[in-house]
């Protein structure tokens, strides 16, 4: 779920994330995710994406400062 599709940012991210994830894989190594993992994540958790000067960065955060990182860069309302 994107909370702010129309952001220039989100909308750059939402059609290439597998070319993070790339990035990620090429500076870090290749990784195993196995379902104990998946399980082991909380639920109100949440990506961000922001462009920076020095580079695009990528954080996760929980899912009440995703929402209100959204409002204050303009996300639709929740």
């Amino acid at each position: 779920m994107e909370l702010n599709p129309n952001h220039p940012v989100t909308q750059q991210t939402h059609d290439n994330w597998h070319k993070y994830v790339a990035i990620m894989l090429h500076k870090y190594g290749d990784m195993r995710i196995t379902m104990a993992d998946v399980l082991a994540m909380p639920d109100d958790l949440a990506v961000t994406v922001q462009e920076l000067e020095d580079g695009v960065h990528l954080c996760l955060v929980s899912m009440a400062e995703a929402e209100e990182l959204a409002r204050i860069h303009g996300g639709r309302p929740i």
